[in-house]
């Protein structure tokens, strides 16, 4: 993603093309995602569109940079705090929010599939 960025940490890739580039499976960046975004390296704008992380970023000037890091709030900086607490928190509130929404999804999975619930 470093090499692709624009100015300012913009990436315009797909899962798909960024495997494509590393010479993966698609799925491989798929489940690696979490982990960057958990570490708050990237962040996802929207379908195709990832935003590196603005310390990690790169500018086209020097004033650029430092606009950006002027403009970054304290708390979303990598370099304050407890950055392995944080992570490890992050990760947690994902791994939960995923198991949450497999349960959600596992009554209209068997139904989906024909099979008859009892109804109390």
């Amino acid at each position: 993603m470093l090499t692709q960025q624009q100015p300012g940490g913009l990436v315009r890739a797909t899962h798909e093309e960024l495997a494509a580039g590393l010479a993966l499976d698609r799925g491989v960046i798929s489940r690696a995602m979490p982990y960057l975004v958990a570490a708050r390296l990237v962040y996802v704008v929207g379908r195709g569109r990832l935003q590196i992380h603005p310390m990690l970023a790169a500018y086209l000037t020097p004033q650029d940079r430092q606009a950006a890091l002027a403009a970054l709030p304290a708390e979303d900086r990598l370099d304050v705090g407890h950055f392995e607490d944080e992570y490890e928190r992050r990760l947690a509130l994902y791994h939960e929010e995923k198991a949450r929404k497999k349960k959600a999804e596992q009554p209209r999975r068997t139904a989906a599939r024909g099979h008859l619930h009892s109804v109390h």
